[in-house]
């Protein structure tokens, strides 16, 4: 279960760096997947569908990655 106090530091953090509250349906992203990194720098505030749209590219590239890797080996890909 996720602690609610750190689930919303971040959230705090994008208000301040933005100005204002943030709106219904808006995520804060973290641009390097470390969610303990707080810094300006590293959040950024976007609509909840632009976050999954961004996160599923880079899971289809990962994965990508991985094929092309086994193909080079010699592995099976499936």
């Amino acid at each position: 279960m996720r602690d609610r106090k750190s689930d919303t530091a971040h959230r705090r953090a994008a208000e301040v760096k933005i100005g204002r509250k943030l709106k219904p349906g808006e995520v804060v992203d973290h641009l390097n997947e470390d969610k303990a990194d707080q810094s300006n720098a590293n959040l950024d505030v976007k609509s909840r569908s632009s976050h999954t749209i961004g996160h599923n590219k880079t899971r289809g590239v990962s994965k990508l990655r991985r094929a092309l890797r086994a193909f080079k080996e010699g592995k099976k890909v499936y």
